[in-house]
């Protein structure tokens, strides 16, 4: 075996975990695009009858084609591959793919077809198989989400060496994330903001979890799990939101009280991303977790503009978003029956409300200090039109009995929640700015 043959294997794992936990750093909340990873077995035939291990890496620009929750994204954007070959030889494939999520037309499942064309190179196998490069073409089909699993046929043509013999692979294997994205759920709580604006952490699958014996088919299982997962990304999110916060309330001079509540919202924040993971993990099968980011730096230019941005997303993050927050997870919990979902509602239930009355404390702390400025800008974002909630609920596909039990609610339930908090927080909000 020759060296380069030898240092295939090592650099296929890499490439292989790469794939498997690769995201944007900061995935916004409305993503234009996505990443997906993946490893596959393959067996190829022409030339010689191959087994392959391979890892696939793809980027996806979106285009939504106007269906609901980005169901039916159409994307287009670069693909690599590399595959170990019988052990001794590697093929590397780069090129250009694209296709369509196509889960509500033809299946009951997640379901995307992805097509590919570019460039193949095989290494050396023997002395009658030297080394050749070829046409890439390839066609992916990929079922379920977030964990995928992949079915393809691709085949090469060669351009150089002897023999000329074109040759086809099939392959299957597992993904994490379709390469078309996935269907985006509303942002519980104090989101993480950023001079770019809201995002998401990425979520990681680390190995196989035992899986949660519930009575659900595939696609249930499957919806609840990604569910459990944004929830999981979102309270997750929250934590360098609450970290920022105490740091700017202590760069304004706030009581300490204040700075220390903020720390503590932290902590409740990591229970709450901890036990939504272990929910969409046992949910899923796979070991699924959020990575943690960095809290955003400060940008304001002095202390007046921090008291304005900080009044702001009190009112919006706090008495609106998480108010929202503990008034869905209440009304989740009346008709969530498994144990260990009822347990994670509760503890949300009950810490995303003292979030939003540190929210109110925030906002009055900063009306006291900011003076008209600060008035006028909370005056302005009370008298306007209600807000739309932070990311438009996304309703889990299944008999209502299973997704109830596991804490999910209709779209009508998550809207009478949100009006409910904005008509509450609107009332004594203006109260507020009457005693300032």
């Amino acid at each position: 075996m020759s060296s380069r043959s030898r240092a295939l294997p090592p650099a296929l794992a890499a490439l292989g975990v790469a794939a498997l936990v690769s995201l944007p750093g900061q995935a916004r909340a409305d993503e234009p695009y996505a990443i997906s990873g993946g490893v596959f077995m393959s067996l190829s035939f022409g030339q010689q009858l191959a087994f392959g291990l391979g890892a696939d890496l793809r980027a996806t620009a979106l285009l939504n084609t106007g269906r609901p929750y980005g169901a039916g994204n159409m994307g287009l954007g670069p693909f690599a591959q590399a595959t170990w070959l019988n052990f001794s030889a590697g093929r590397f494939a780069a090129g250009i793919h694209g296709g369509s999520d196509l889960s509500d037309d033809f299946v009951d499942v997640d379901h995307s077809i992805d097509g590919e064309l570019g460039w193949t190179y095989r290494t050396r196998i023997s002395d009658e198989l030297p080394g050749q490069h070829g046409f890439h073409l390839g066609v992916v089909n990929t079922l379920f989400n977030p964990v995928c699993l992949d079915i393809s046929a691709r085949a090469v043509i060669p351009l150089s060496g002897e023999p000329f013999a074109p040759e086809g692979t099939f392959g299957v294997g597992l993904r994490f994330f379709s390469p078309f994205g996935f269907q985006s759920r509303p942002i519980d709580g104090r989101p993480l903001r950023t001079a770019e604006g809201v995002v998401l952490p990425p979520a990681l699958a680390l190995g196989p979890a035992a899986m949660r014996p519930a009575r659900l088919d595939r696609a249930t299982r499957a919806a609840l799990a990604g569910a459990w997962l944004d929830s999981a990304r979102a309270e997750c999110g929250s934590i360098p939101a609450f970290l920022a916060l105490a740091r700017d309330l202590a760069a304004v001079g706030a009581p300490a009280s204040l700075v220390a509540r903020a720390l503590a919202a932290l902590g409740d924040e990591v229970r709450h991303a901890a036990r939504c993971s272990e929910i969409a993990s046992s949910l899923a099968g796979w070991r699924l977790r959020p990575a943690l980011l960095p809290p955003p730096p400060a940008r304001d230019a002095d202390r007046r503009a921090a008291l304005v941005r900080m009044a702001l997303e009190a009112w919006h993050d706090g008495c609106l978003g998480e108010g929202a927050a503990a008034a869905r997870a209440r009304r989740s919990l009346a008709g969530a029956s498994d144990a260990g979902v009822r347990a994670a509602l509760g503890e949300v239930a009950r810490d995303e409300a003292q979030h939003a009355e540190l929210g109110w404390r925030v906002l009055a702390y900063c009306l006291a200090e900011g003076g008209r400025e600060v008035r006028e800008a909370v005056g302005d974002a009370m008298a306007g039109p209600a807000p739309a909630p932070p990311g438009d609920h996304v309703e889990v596909e299944g008999e209502r009995k299973e997704t109830q039990a596991f804490g999910q609610l209709r779209r009508a339930q998550a809207d009478a929640a949100w009006d409910e908090t904005w008509a509450a927080a609107r009332r004594d909000g203006e109260r507020m700015l009457v005693a300032a």
